[in-house]
């Protein structure tokens, strides 16, 4: 059974990050999304370059469990998907050398909202602009991540009140 357990912006600083979301991969993490974004009518290399890089790995728009802008009572709506594995991970850190939660808007575009998912089920979700995430686990798949030193908690501000994600 999964639980549902809360980051915050600091516990996934330096290393931390990509080494939970290597832990994650070699956990059957299997496919991630995030949006990549753009101001309307202008040039955005960052984004585009994202989409480049990441091109071979991405897979057809799937309906998943998201945590934010939810278009149904389930928390899912379609998203954009990409393969999650040793490349595409690879890739995809060379977008986010700030940190997962680094994200800055500007003019040549940036990224928000990471989602990793485990055969179509979301194991971590991120929300960028509220530097909260949430870790979906067994409870000793959440004992492994901390003793890698990536700190979790049984509640957070925002994610406590929609992380759910419609669990019994």
């Amino acid at each position: 059974m999964l639980e549902v357990r809360y980051l915050f912006e600091h516990a996934l600083r330096g290393d931390r990050g990509p080494r939970l979301l290597r832990y994650l991969m070699e956990r059957g993490a299997d496919e991630f999304s995030i949006t990549v974004m753009a101001l309307q009518d202008t040039p955005a290399p960052f984004a585009d370059a994202f989409e480049d890089e990441l091109g071979p790995y991405e897979r057809p728009v799937a309906s998943r469990r998201v945590l934010t802008g939810a278009e149904s009572s389930d928390f899912t709506r379609p998203v954009r998907l990409w393969q999650f594995n040793e490349q595409s991970l690879g890739r995809l850190l060379s977008f986010v050398d700030s940190g997962v939660f680094q994200w800055p808007a500007g003019p040549d575009g940036w990224l928000e909202d990471l989602t990793v998912y485990r055969q179509g089920e979301l194991v971590l979700g991120l929300v960028s602009h509220e530097r909260e995430g949430v870790l979906r686990l067994t409870r000793q798949e959440h004992a492994e991540v901390a003793a890698l030193d990536i700190p979790s908690a049984l509640r957070a501000d925002l994610m406590s009140r929609i992380a759910h994600l419609g669990d019994p």
